[in-house]
């Protein structure tokens, strides 16, 4: 019997660690990873720490880890330092992604259309959501502005996503569909 895949999370945020926000994200993955047939082998919650992030990331790319999620740290401010760091941890420089900066661009102008936010566009702060490592591939973010980013390194699969609950799970459930099938199949827990 082939053994299920292995997964590990690292839930970032500050917010996480003062206990100001309750990680849902961690527990909706969970639940998805299992009721598909993964194993969920380790949880970590880092800070907003450049270091700290890319060395769980490279601890977990060593360890030969199938799937790596990260939920936290992609939107426009300075704390929000994830995709440095796994652009980091892999190895890689971070690059500014055209395919990402024109969803950026996309999401912030429908959002100005429909009346949500004042200033349509792209400025310096929302094209920082458009710098990936290099070599990854934006996903589309049907309900938000920062999209996710898939990135192989080595065997691993580093997917990483805002840490906005209906944000991450719309890019999980509708984006992320066909890779989850191909790594998991219709999979049922043990």
């Amino acid at each position: 019997m082939t053994p299920p895949p292995t997964v590990e999370i690292l839930a970032i945020g500050n917010e996480l660690l003062r206990g100001e926000i309750l990680d849902t994200n961690t527990q909706w993955l969970c639940r998805l990873v299992t009721a598909r047939g993964g194993r969920v082998g380790r949880v970590t919650l880092l800070a907003d720490v450049e270091t700290e992030i890319a060395a769980a990331v490279s601890a977990a790319i060593e360890r030969g880890v199938a799937v790596l999620f990260t939920s936290g740290g992609l939107g426009p401010t300075d704390d929000d330092l994830t995709l440095a760091a796994v652009a980091r941890g892999a190895g890689v420089e971070l690059v500014l992604n055209e395919q990402a900066r024109a969803m950026v661009r996309a999401s912030y102008d429908d959002f100005h259309a429909r009346g949500i936010i004042a200033e349509p566009g792209l400025n310096p702060f929302r094209e920082k959501m458009a710098r990936l490592p290099a070599g990854a591939e934006p996903l589309v973010n049907p309900v938000g502005t920062a999209p996710g980013v898939f990135l192989r390194a080595g065997g691993t699969a580093i997917i990483s996503l805002p840490g906005v609950p209906p944000e991450l799970e719309a890019i999980v459930s509708r984006t992320l569909a066909p890779f989850l099938d191909r790594t998991f199949g219709s999979g049922a827990s043990a």
